[in-house]
């Protein structure tokens, strides 16, 4: 009964940081899967938000909402990096944690509809209560760490009660939500950082670099997804050039952000004082960023098919949807791109690449964003894009980097 009950519930034990050949387990792919759902149901609602003409309110939306689903994907990756033991009580606490997710997702369309977040809040009191359990197993099985576990655990508590403010007290998207949600994001953001100074976890680098670029790898599936949107549009209207080349262009996007994320194999070359906070930190620009080209794609696509709608119904019902998208759908395929490389600049190039090569992904991110006001942006975006994913490679190799395999 002993053997079985060890079996069942070990102690949370520090892991060894300096492990070879970590990979991401099975577990963290199939939480993944939880947040993929999601990161999709974010994307949907900023779509939404831009087509029926709410642009701006949309895009604060989609960034709380984005930050509602990266967070507890951040807290996570850095707790099984450090103290992943896989026995039953873990993978269960993990369900769990998976299932508050589930939750939030399930309730974004009520919060980019109505402002109905408590749903949302909800799922977050399950994702926090097992999260700060878990942080107390950590607690009792490595002493040294006691002090750091406990001001995660607490601190993630105290900050659900900040959010409570905003969710029960505050009228749907009020000046006052927002900067009790201001307040609250940079209190989430301040818990590890204070937590850490107390005794620092013992993550894994190698291994948290890959799970942020898988992470990476996912939100880029929107623009994927938003293309094949505009290869099944043109094939509806037998094969209808314009939808054809920003399908097109959709695809070169999500393959060349892709290649500009992954064309080093180090993003984090030192674990040593505030870096790891820039890069983690900085990649929620790069992760929003990423799944909104794909929102920017879909309204393209949208704008595009109000024009070719040929039903005098229709044509009524889509007459202010395209008079707004179109305006608009530039914009909201340039800012997200010239964001995302601004990201990788942020988290990556100033760091590594050296003098004025390090300023090639901020020269492009200015154009990129400027691209919106061209003639069909993503044709000029796209080529735009192009040209600074062949110029980072050459800086990169003019650097002295390696590429990546």
């Amino acid at each position: 009964m002993s053997f079985s009950f060890k079996r069942y519930l070990r102690p949370l034990l520090a892991r060894d940081c300096s492990q070879a050949h970590r990979a991401a387990t099975q577990l963290e792919l199939l939480f993944d899967l939880a947040v993929v759902i999601a990161i999709a149901a974010a994307a949907h609602g900023l779509t939404h938000a831009i087509e029926t003409g709410h642009p701006l309110l949309g895009s604060l939306q989609y960034g709380l909402a984005f930050f509602a689903i990266w967070w507890p994907w951040n807290l996570f990756t850095f707790f099984a990096s450090s103290f992943d033991n896989d026995d039953a009580a873990y993978r269960l606490s993990v369900m769990v944690m998976m299932f508050g997710v589930m939750l939030v997702a399930a309730s974004l369309p009520l919060v980019f509809e109505q402002g109905l977040t408590r749903y949302g809040f909800w799922g977050y009191i399950i994702f926090r209560v097992v999260s700060a359990l878990l942080w107390l197993r950590v607690a009792r099985a490595n002493p040294h760490l006691r002090r750091t576990a406990w001001r995660y655990s607490l601190g993630q508590i105290l900050m659900q009660g900040v959010w409570a403010i905003g969710v029960f007290l505050l009228p749907a998207w009020s000046v006052g939500l927002w900067v009790i949600a201001a307040i609250a994001i940079v209190g989430e953001l301040l818990v590890p950082w204070y937590a850490e100074k107390a005794g620092a976890t013992p993550w894994h680098r190698r291994h948290i670099i890959e799970r942020f670029g898988l992470l990476n790898i996912i939100v880029l599936g929107e623009a994927l997804l938003s293309s094949t949107h505009a290869i099944s549009a043109s094939m509806q209207h037998n094969m209808h050039w314009p939808m054809l080349i920003l399908a097109i262009c959709g695809a070169m996007m999500g393959f060349a952000l892709w290649w500009l994320y992954f064309c080093e194999n180090d993003h984090l070359e030192t674990v040593r004082r505030r870096r790891p906070f820039v890069w983690g930190y900085g990649h929620f620009i790069i992760f929003a960023a990423g799944a909104a080209v794909g929102s920017g794609l879909q309204v393209m696509v949208s704008a595009l098919s109000a024009e070719l709608t040929t039903d005098a119904h229709t044509e009524r019902l889509h007459e202010t949807l395209h008079q707004v998208t179109h305006a608009t759908a530039a914009w909201a395929i340039s800012i997200p791109l010239g964001l995302y490389v601004l990201g990788i600049w942020l988290v990556r190039d100033r760091y590594q690449l050296q003098n004025a090569h390090s300023a090639t992904l901020l020269f492009f991110a200015v154009l990129l964003l400027l691209t919106g006001a061209l003639p069909y942006a993503p044709l000029p975006a796209t080529l735009i894009l192009l040209l600074c994913l062949v110029t980072r490679l050459r800086n990169g190799q003019l650097s002295g980097e390696t590429p990546s395999n």
